[in-house]
């Protein structure tokens, strides 16, 4: 399955947070790291984690307004 979140790191914050890339958000590409995460921290890296194993309770809390979204798709 796949989802328009992605897990990263942040700016001033030990926990992880979550960004969403979708061709539904004006601004966002599939090969560049959105600016800001859910919470509205500055998302500086991406990471491997699963993006339900998200530490911030904000992110969390924000997701499900974003859960609808497309995502980029890969094409072969």
């Amino acid at each position: 399955m796949n989802t328009p979140f992605r897990s990263v790191t942040a700016a001033g914050s030990p926990l992880t947070h979550l960004v969403v890339a979708s061709p539904a958000l004006p601004g966002t590409r599939p090969d560049d790291l959105p600016a800001t995460t859910l919470c509205g921290r500055a998302a500086l890296q991406e990471i491997d984690n699963h993006p339900a194993e998200v530490q911030c309770p904000r992110c969390l809390d924000r997701a499900p307004a974003f859960m609808a979204l497309p995502t980029y798709a890969v094409m072969l």
